[in-house]
């Protein structure tokens, strides 16, 4: 790993862009919010932010629930109801029956 002047990592500077590019899209993003519907501006806000994160971890995993639950530091039936709540389709994989072979979806 490559560490910059301060000794941290490339990636910390990365990671400290991107938190500014949201620091500084919060105004707008309140003012929008509020005008269209106030009482929800927080629940909204992390709709806005959870939908997107929770489908990039799932096809960074290839749709492997648990494997995207940790890198989230969720537990699965966690991710799922967060799934389900947020309306985002979870991936479906092939169903292995007993004995390494795959069975078929169920109607």
């Amino acid at each position: 790993m490559v560490h910059g002047a301060d000794g941290r990592g490339e990636g910390a500077a990365d990671i400290e862009n991107v938190a500014r590019a949201l620091t500084e899209a919060v105004p707008l993003l309140v003012e929008r919010l509020s005008a269209a519907r106030p009482g929800r501006l927080y629940r909204d806000a992390i709709k806005l932010l959870e939908r997107p994160l929770l489908g990039h971890v799932l096809a960074m995993t290839g749709g492997n629930q648990l494997r995207a639950a940790r890198l989230l530091g969720l537990n699965r039936n966690t991710l799922r109801k967060r799934c389900r709540e947020l309306r985002l389709a979870l991936p479906r994989g092939p169903r292995h029956a007993p004995g390494g072979r795959t069975a078929a979806p169920l109607a």
